[in-house]
């Protein structure tokens, strides 16, 4: 097996597993596409904010979305621009985080109306900064395929809800703030129709301000994991994204900006998860069924989401003298029960996979998103490296943690 024209077992012998590993080719192929979607394209980097990939992002024109003033801080070390990012988020991490955005003149989308007024009482004390703020609007609905992963709705904390926009003008004229943009995401797991849909209650809600320059309309772009099945089509959302651009031009009589900001879209396809095959187990069911295990040395301290949200990951896996297929459940090393890389609906599930031997490799497919951003230092495991793949060139752009790198920070 290869990513790009680099053998997988290379890759594990050279770097040790597990290793995150990412194609270039892959990536670049996925910012082809999204980007030809709307007028200004965004990489909501809370996904992945390796800094090979935020350079990549960076040299085919793409633009910032953060979620943490460290993510900001991040992206303008990679050579983005004040006013390529945008800070989202529904609170500011402290006072400190409201001042670096006011110094440093970094566009806010406020989702909260406690955010809207921490941001308009700081302006009015310190006296710099901008006025115009950005507000992340809750439709009243959302999209997802677990509700751990549904940002819109009564049972989502993200968003300013939608009948409280008459509380954000009040907000708002108190301390002399523009709201100047709008923004919205519920989710990712949403199809065309669902976004043609709230796209258009987002040009509505757009029209209650005035001043409006920018209108985001969020990620959430499906992407398929199961390679046995086509992957979503996506082109649609052009025609989706002009006929909203031109609703509100007709309403304004000016052009409005109108932005997308997918994160998972663009990097989920591009990333690979690289472990070893440590040992093979069995148990018997209540009715004498035999349960085969492959135990791995990939753990949900490596990759969360198949623990956190029952998510499908495509395994396979690279050895000489692979069995039969069968049905295994996958499991890590954690000591934790649910430390199972084959769930659904957040429980531990079979697949037919071959039988493989210990020390075969395990390749886990679409972890590019949600990866190695969301690992930890669980069972005092250090983070693990990552790689980036340009055709036959494989370079290594983050080192494995020591132990002795965990213990830095500790105190006494």
């Amino acid at each position: 097996m290869k990513i790009e024209n680099v053998e997988i077992r290379d890759i594990a012998k050279e770097f040790g597993t597990p290793v995150y590993v990412y194609s270039l080719a892959t990536l670049r192929q996925a910012i082809s596409e999204i980007k030809q979607l709307a007028p200004v394209t965004r990489y909501a980097m809370k996904a992945n904010s390796n800094s090979r990939i935020l350079k990549e992002m960076l040299d085919n024109g793409v633009k910032i979305d953060a979620v943490s003033v460290f993510e900001v801080q991040r992206a303008l070390r990679t050579g983005f621009l004040t006013d390529d990012i945008c800070f989202t988020s529904d609170v500011f991490f402290n006072d400190d985080d409201v001042t670096f955005c006011l110094e440093n003149n970094i566009y806010c989308n406020c989702g909260t109306l406690g955010m809207v007024e921490e941001y308009g009482k700081a302006l009015k004390l310190k006296g710099t900064g901008s006025s115009k703020i950005s507000i992340r609007i809750n439709p009243g609905e959302g999209a997802g395929h677990s509700k751990k992963t549904n940002t819109g709705g009564p049972y989502s904390k993200h968003g300013i809800w939608y009948q409280n926009l008459d509380e954000v003008k009040r907000i708002a004229n108190e301390y002399g703030l523009t709201i100047s943009g709008v923004h919205m995401h519920i989710g990712s797991g949403g199809d065309m129709e669902h976004l043609k849909r709230i796209t258009g209650k987002l040009v509505e809600f757009a029209k209650q301000f005035e001043e409006v320059e920018t209108v985001n309309f969020g990620g959430g772009l499906p992407y398929q994991y199961n390679p046995d099945l086509q992957q979503e089509d996506i082109t649609g959302y052009k025609t989706i994204l002009e006929e909203r651009a031109k609703l509100l031009k007709d309403h304004f009589g000016r052009d409005i900006i109108c932005e997308i900001e997918p994160g998972r879209r663009f990097v989920a396809g591009c990333g690979t998860l690289i472990g070893e095959v440590r040992s093979l187990n069995h148990t018997f069911d209540e009715e004498g069924k035999r349960i085969d295990y492959v135990l791995t040395n990939v753990g949900f301290c490596h990759l969360l989401r198949p623990m956190a949200y029952g998510s499908f990951h495509p395994i396979w896996f690279d050895g000489d003298n692979l069995g039969p297929e069968q049905d295994l459940i996958v499991a890590g090393p954690v000591c934790e029960s649910g430390d199972v890389l084959t769930q659904k609906d957040e429980e531990p599930v079979a697949r037919k996979l071959p039988l493989p031997n210990p020390r075969d490799c395990i390749v886990i497919g679409g972890a590019g998103a949600y990866g190695h951003v969301m690992s930890s230092n669980y069972n005092s495991q250090p983070l693990i490296p990552e790689v980036m793949v340009d055709g036959d060139q494989c370079v290594q752009t983050r080192s494995r943690q020591t132990l002795d790198d965990i213990l830095r920070e500790e105190v006494g």
